[in-house]
């Protein structure tokens, strides 16, 4: 079987479609919703926005470490720094399981 391309074929308009979709729209413009928050969800908004305004690095400890640091006086203390990572592998391990 060949599909004959000079056929021309139309959809089939359905009455029913086009109100159906108006008649959502209509609802959708008409229906509010009436929303209150409880005074913990304003107050988590208020401290949600207080810390915001909370600087994510504080600059006045970065710069006296860079200042310890150029003038050679930071101690770096390795015991503590292997320490911290094998507490870290094994959290990763125990993690895995």
């Amino acid at each position: 079987m060949k599909i004959d391309p000079s056929l021309k074929i139309t959809p089939p308009v359905s009455s029913d479609a086009r109100p159906a979709q108006t008649q959502v729209n209509q609802r959708a413009q008409t229906d509010q919703t009436d929303v209150r928050l409880s005074a913990r969800a304003s107050e988590l908004a208020q401290m949600e926005s207080q810390l915001a305004s909370i600087p994510m690095v504080d600059r006045a400890r970065v710069e006296s470490i860079k200042e310890t640091i150029a003038s050679g006086q930071y101690a770096i203390n390795s015991g503590n720094i292997a320490s911290g990572l094998l507490d870290s592998v094994k959290d990763m391990l125990n993690a895995a399981k």
